[in-house]
């Protein structure tokens, strides 16, 4: 009896078959893992706009006796006292500087973007309601820092020397 050694062509045929399923399900996951990769990204590029404008605006609400001047009638302007104007036009926020007269643009591609303001227990808010391209609403609220912060010591030693002599 002779053995028979070697690869027949079923069993070639089998193995093709099987190497091109593999390839195939191999190439689908790549695929579908570039594409997530993909969306991960714009998503994370669309938030970090948001955080670009909460970053601007946040500092501006904190300024000791900032408040607010007007909100326009469609809510997409809000100037403050300091004269600092936010305004949202062309899918895009804008911060017009009033010391020296520039615009910059903090945010792009924002679907949405309304100014607010309520007052709850005596203090100012500003509520933000922003989305941003294919993310979910997002409304913050922000009070504003109106108070004043008078101090009549010149500096630091002055402070202390004055504390000492109470």
């Amino acid at each position: 009896m002779k053995s028979e050694k070697g690869v027949t062509l079923m069993s070639l045929a089998t193995y093709i078959v099987l190497m091109l399923i593999v390839i195939a399900i191999l190439a689908t996951v790549r695929t579908s893992f570039q594409s997530n990769i993909k969306e991960i990204n714009k998503e994370g590029t669309e938030f970090s706009e948001i955080s670009k404008f909460n970053m601007y605006f946040l500092q501006e609400v904190k300024k000791q006796g900032n408040r607010i001047d007007s909100i326009s009638n469609s809510n997409t302007e809000i100037t403050f006292s300091n004269g600092n104007t936010y305004t949202y036009k062309n899918n895009e926020i804008y911060l017009q500087n009033a010391t020296d007269g520039t615009s910059i643009t903090i945010a792009s591609n924002i679907n949405k973007c309304e100014f607010n303001k309520k007052i709850e227990n005596g203090k100012n808010i500003v509520t933000v309601t922003i989305q941003a391209n294919k993310t979910e609403e997002i409304t913050n609220e922000y009070v504003l820092n109106e108070e004043e912060n008078y101090s009549n010591y010149e500096d630091e030693d002055t402070y202390i020397y004055n504390q000492n002599n109470i």
